[in-house]
């Protein structure tokens, strides 16, 4: 499959939870965020998605080969998941003219709980602390208290957010900060992102995604639950219009997802 197919089966995957209501990434991420056994390294992006569509026990998944040579193998009935990836390719068109290019890749990962491998002895991913993440942001956002509403003023470049004992749970107020300190990554000073400057209905619906999947992602790194979305199903009907008009919508916001999330921890967008 190209990267077209690839993306596109995922997108559709999503669709189909949103169809019924669903909005997968918002789940309870207590076990921590979806990684890979071996490694240890967290799913990111696209693959972060394409995780969160089924629900499992254990935070770790790992490729058929990779259960084999641990002495295990996959229960039987057991469907997988797709996960992509790129790989680099040395190309030599003659001697003086090589290239390195990226090309997409995919794997069929399962997760722990569907191979009969021990489980018992195993760590939960590293679960960050909510404060570490904005203590370690190099550049800090500015944070107002309203005690009626949460929002990002991109004229004024601040955040809006009550204080945190007006929340019912210390979680959902640190969801809610996530979720705007993404729509903060965008201002044009930062990443630039137009989805965050332009007032149209489509752009405001896609930059209300980039800021959900981005904070869903924070919030498992942190092991807590995203916030409920007030009027959530007039969001899930936006973004499966918005679908129907943008080719690879889901695919395509969990790339500007990742990439405000990179820039929060400051990492390299992966």
């Amino acid at each position: 499959m190209n990267k077209s197919e690839l993306y596109n089966r995922i997108n559709n995957q999503i669709l189909e939870k949103l169809n019924e209501g669903v909005i997968p990434w918002k789940k309870s991420w207590k076990e921590g965020i979806p990684s890979n056994l071996i490694s240890r390294k967290a799913y990111h992006g696209i693959n972060f998605l394409s995780l969160s569509l089924r629900d499992f026990a254990s935070p770790y998944y790992l490729t058929f080969y990779q259960c084999k040579q641990r002495g295990g193998s996959i229960k039987s009935g057991e469907k997988s998941s797709m996960v992509v990836y790129y790989k680099l390719m040395d190309i030599a068109e003659n001697e003086n003219d090589r290239r390195v290019i990226p090309f997409i890749r995919y794997s069929n990962v399962f997760n722990l709980t569907q191979t009969d491998l021990d489980t018992a002895a195993l760590d939960k991913p590293v679960i960050l602390s909510c404060e570490s993440i904005l203590d370690n942001m190099i550049t800090k956002p500015i944070i107002k208290n309203n005690i009626s509403r949460c929002y990002y003023s991109v004229s004024e470049d601040y955040i809006s957010l009550p204080r945190i004992t007006d929340f019912n749970t210390t979680e959902e107020y640190y969801s809610s900060l996530f979720h705007e300190v993404i729509h903060w990554t965008g201002h044009k000073s930062r990443l630039n992102r137009p989805s965050i400057s332009e007032l149209d209905n489509e752009q405001y619906c896609y930059e209300e995604l980039i800021a959900e999947t981005g904070a869903s992602f924070l919030s498992a790194l942190c092991g807590i639950s995203p916030s409920v979305i007030d009027n959530q199903a007039a969001y899930i009907n936006g973004w499966i219009k918005l679908s129907k008009e943008k080719e690879l919508l889901f695919a395509q916001a969990a790339i500007d997802a990742q990439k405000a999330v990179s820039y929060i921890l400051n990492e390299s967008a992966i």
